[in-house]
């Protein structure tokens, strides 16, 4: 069964913000739900800014984002696709989301007009190793998914970690690439 985004979950729920081992953060605010994840990627701050930037790539490190793709006549905006099989259900939502202004190699950031309610930032700073990403996403839970409560939020939570591994794996491999 497929769900849609434009149902809203019931109720308002409030908790205390929960820390995981690695370092994500979970937290409930008035139905909101915000989830925060860091990695430190071994590139430099220009081409993880880069690759961030183009909306377009994202689906290649967060493999249930299908696809995104901007508006031909706003490129501040782009159109979204999540699909992802969880809880033994499929589960698609979609939103358009506008870019905030960005703080060109600190900060991106966006938050949804229509459909998933979502907003989010990528904070990029530099460190020895490479270049530190925290990435915090805020979104209400939709309605199909409320009966699975506590275990939304963690699920969340580790496919973020996992997003933002991924994305150190793949700029690693594009920085080795334009080196040569």
């Amino acid at each position: 069964m497929t769900w849609s985004a434009n149902r809203r979950a019931p109720g308002r729920t409030r908790g205390r913000p929960t820390w995981s081992s690695n370092g994500s953060r979970t937290r409930m605010e008035g139905g909101w739900v915000k989830n925060k994840a860091t990695v430190v990627a071994p590139v430099p701050i220009q081409v993880a800014w880069e690759l961030w930037q183009d909306r377009t790539r994202i689906p290649n490190w967060m493999p249930w984002i299908s696809s995104v793709s901007y508006l031909p006549d706003d490129k501040t905006k782009t159109k979204w696709t999540l699909s992802t099989d969880q809880f033994g259900q499929h589960f698609e939502f979609s939103w358009l989301a506008q870019d905030l202004e960005p703080v060109k190699y600190e900060r991106i950031s966006w938050e949804s007009l229509e459909g998933l309610k979502n907003k989010g930032s990528v904070n990029f700073s530099k460190e020895p190793a490479g270049t530190k990403l925290e990435m915090e996403i805020s979104y209400e839970v939709p309605a199909p998914l409320v009966p699975f409560g506590a275990a939304v939020s963690p699920l969340v939570e580790s496919i973020l970690s996992a997003d933002l591994k991924r994305f150190s794996t793949f700029s690693e491999k594009v920085a080795k690439a334009m080196s040569k």
